[in-house]
């Protein structure tokens, strides 16, 4: 059976120093380690270091040093900050009278600019270059006493004054309503800037007939188109003069076409009649012997190949006959 130990000061499992045994069980009396606790109970002698009146002690002299160090603090803050304060509510009377002087400045400029403004008023009188009674801002033509307005100029003399005249240096013209540089009178759309010729009258313009000449046509049919194509199927085939293609095209025995179309489609080919009539003279020459004016008169003849006496004599003197 184990003996119960008896009440006293014991070493302190939980920490440094001692800790008293009431013969039942631990209390909550501790001695710290290099004290010598008291023999007769658990209380420690006053003012030593395990004594907890000596902590609690030293705890309100830190205490009462914290408070007293902070509001030193505070003081020292206040004293600093007034002395800054002061140094900066110095110069303020200096910039009172800078911003006073400014104010003089400012005053004394727009007194002056002011008084320049009169006086540019008053030098500001009317001005009359050219003696006409009306004054330069007014005149058309300050330095001209004939001209006032605009309506008072008119170059060409023709009673339209410039502004109106479409062609201001042209007394014969001065109209021009659809501003293509055509006067009106000699334009056959005067409304119209994208035409202005029609020489056969027929409503349609120049440009977009293709018969200026002709008012009983202007449009291309497809007769005409196929003239067209068989005039260069007989040139591929022989040679022709520009008459003698026509009557070919037009003839009752060639292709039958009407002679307005027939004419209208030699008329589009781009065809040298003298290099024709070179050629007609060798195919001449290539069947029969000609004298030289034999071959010309065959080359020129109604019966023949119709070529004119120009481009039949130019084919003889090609060929060296």
């Amino acid at each position: 059976m184990n003996a119960t130990p008896p009440p006293g000061w014991y070493p302190d499992n939980a920490g440094d120093g001692q800790r008293y045994w009431d013969g039942g069980q631990w209390t909550e009396h501790t001695a710290p380690s290099g004290i010598e606790p008291p023999a007769g109970g658990p209380s420690l002698a006053s003012g030593t270091p395990g004594d907890p009146g000596a902590g609690t002690s030293q705890q309100n002299w830190f205490l009462r040093h914290k408070v007293l160090s902070g509001v030193s603090t505070f003081v020292l803050l206040l004293v600093i900050l007034g002395a800054l304060g002061g140094e900066a509510d110095d110069p303020a009377p200096a910039a009172a009278d800078t911003s006073a002087q400014a104010a003089g400045e400012s005053d004394s400029d727009t007194a002056a600019g002011t008084a320049t403004e009169t006086e540019d008023e008053v030098e500001a009188e009317p001005v009359d270059s050219d003696g006409d009674g009306v004054i330069d801002e007014e005149d058309f033509a300050p330095k001209d006493r004939k001209v006032q307005t605009k309506e008072d100029v008119d170059t060409d003399k023709d009673g339209v004054a410039d502004f109106e005249d479409a062609f201001p240096k042209n007394a014969k013209y001065a109209k021009d309503a659809d501003e293509d540089s055509v006067p009106d009178e000699l334009d056959d759309f005067p409304k119209d800037a994208r035409y202005s010729q029609d020489t056969d009258g027929d409503g349609v313009a120049d440009s977009k007939d293709a018969f200026p000449k002709d008012p009983s046509r202007s449009k291309v049919t497809f007769a005409m188109e196929n003239a067209l194509a068989a005039a260069q199927d007989y040139l591929d085939f022989s040679a022709f003069s520009r008459q003698g293609l026509i009557d070919q095209l037009s003839s009752e025995y060639g292709s039958d076409f009407r002679l307005e179309d027939a004419t209208w489609a030699v008329g589009q080919l781009k065809t040298d009649w003298k290099q024709q009539a070179v050629r007609a003279a060798k195919d001449y020459l290539d069947f029969s012997p000609f004298s030289r004016q034999g071959l010309i008169d065959q080359l020129s003849s109604p019966h023949g190949s119709q070529f004119t006496v120009g481009e039949a004599t130019f084919a003889v003197n090609k060929i060296g006959l």
